[in-house]
């Protein structure tokens, strides 16, 4: 039995050197350039500056108890190799227990313990604690503005199966799957479910939170707008994008051009700076992995003016007036008239090109009003409710339906399907044809009273109508 022992631990220098280069590669392959969707290790942000901080602190002292070990290892393995036959049969003198490096073990495990510990705890505080903004220490210590936390932004999250709702409650606005925040501010992010355990996770911004039924939990971020707007050219040198290319305009499709322009959806991830993707990272249900959101940066003026636009579109008192041929109306005014121009009854909304005096309605001075939307949009309107599209889904004024994504502005958005696919003609027809086979397991083609009876089962073999619905959704802006 010894003389097999002895046999199996018998390493020649070849053996000993193939291994190390094995390690060496298999070390090396860990280090590539960071390009991908989400990962901690790109922070863009305070609160994911710390967790990456924290992250490498430990894997320097895991490296270097590894070397350490493995540098015993490699000793012991060589001063006691056998070198003749006669050699390999005798057994080395054996020693049990020494009092001294059993207590240094001890202490230096205890001091690589407390050296991981306090960073931590730090990190967890910062995590789960907005700062004050009247304790200027504090904000010192981290490079904080008072005012980016005295005005910071509260956004309202909940999980579904299989989409996020992101609510303003300062605004009075809500969205879904996209969540837009100014680049300046604190974000304050209040997270619960009406399901299933979710987790919430923006690896570059803010880390994870798991959502619980039953409770509230949160987590706050502030982004590095340096950092957004720093990135690689194509020899991996760091260059300074601009605010135009880092950040461009949510409120006026600029963002979502600017990412269609840069990229295809399963390509280069980093199209803008601005850009962020999040990610359920708590397995909720057959569509778990389709579940994620982005998150995309703005000035403060260009947040305000995503605001100003949402508010406006959600707001009831702003809904087009009915003509009234008794009334005259200014140019730019929008009226909602009973139209047949497409073969059925449509309400339509007309615009008025200049001013219109008393009894100019649209069907008679065309020269006054013009279209304010294509008749496909028209169509595909009407389509949206009698196919039962707003018993799920609210749009604007249109639709009370909260089970689905809240679509209001949809033709501005970057993504569909919980982020999962770019949001552009060709991809919103295969979700309209067919949900499930780009998002298996959807409450939209799996949901309860959807069979193979339901209208929207009936889409597949329609080009018309598909069209019809894209000009509508897209024309949502």
């Amino acid at each position: 039995m010894n003389k097999e022992i002895i046999k199996f631990f018998k390493f020649s220098k070849g053996t000993i050197l193939t291994s190390l280069i094995c390690w060496l590669f298999i070390f090396l392959g860990g280090c590539s350039r960071i390009d991908h969707k989400q990962s901690a290790l790109d922070p863009k942000g305070l609160v994911s500056q710390n967790q990456y901080d924290i992250f490498m602190l430990s894997v320097w002292i895991t490296i270097f108890l590894f070397c350490a070990v493995g540098g015993c290892l490699l000793f012991v393995l060589w001063k006691y190799r056998a070198k003749s036959p006669e050699e390999a049969m005798e057994v080395p003198p054996q020693s049990h227990g020494n009092s001294k490096i059993e207590a240094f073990l001890i202490v230096a495990s205890t001091v690589i313990l407390i050296i991981l510990a306090i960073p931590t705890l730090q990190g967890v505080v910062l995590m789960n604690r907005v700062p004050d903004p009247n304790d200027s220490e504090t904000l010192n210590k981290l490079n904080l503005d008072k005012s980016s936390i005295e005005d910071a932004i509260t956004v309202n999250v909940t999980g579904k199966r299989f989409f996020w709702v992101f609510e303003y409650p300062q605004f009075g606005i809500v969205t879904a799957n996209e969540l837009v925040f100014p680049a300046s501010k604190a974000i304050r992010v209040n997270l619960r479910t009406e399901d299933v355990i979710h987790s919430f996770w923006l690896p570059k911004l803010a880390g994870k939170m798991d959502l619980m039924p039953g409770q509230e939990n949160f987590l706050w971020f502030i982004a590095d707008q340096e950092k957004i707007l720093s990135k690689m050219d194509s020899d991996g040198n760091p260059i300074k994008s601009s605010i135009e290319d880092a950040m461009p305009p949510v409120f006026n499709g600029k963002m979502r051009e600017k990412i269609f322009a840069k990229q295809k959806f399963t390509d280069e991830f980093e199209a803008v700076g601005g850009l962020f993707y999040g990610q359920c990272a708590e397995y909720c249900g057959n569509s778990h992995a389709y579940m994620s959101f982005r998150a995309l940066a703005q000035t403060d003026e260009d947040f305000e003016s995503w605001v100003k636009k949402y508010q406006d579109a959600q707001n009831p008192n702003l809904q087009p007036l009915e003509y009234d041929p008794e009334k005259e109306y200014q140019s730019g005014t929008v009226v909602s008239f009973q139209d047949d121009s497409t073969g059925e009854t449509l309400t339509r909304e007309y615009t008025a090109t200049k001013s219109v005096n008393k009894g100019q309605a649209p069907n008679l001075s065309q020269a006054a009003w013009k279209k304010t939307h294509s008749d496909d949009y028209e169509v595909g309107k009407k389509l949206f409710s009698s196919l039962q599209c707003v018993q799920c889904h609210a749009i604007n004024r249109t639709g009370l339906g909260s089970k689905g994504p809240n679509l209001t502005l949809f033709g501005i958005r970057t993504s569909l399907a919980a982020g999962w696919m770019r949001n552009d003609e060709e991809n919103l027809s295969q979700w309209l044809k067919n949900s499930n086979d780009v998002k298996f397991g959807n409450l939209m083609w799996n949901g309860e009273g959807v069979d193979d009876s339901h209208p929207l089962r009936n889409l597949e073999d329609d080009d018309e109508k598909v069209n019809q619905l894209i000009a509508y959704l897209l024309g949502l802006k």
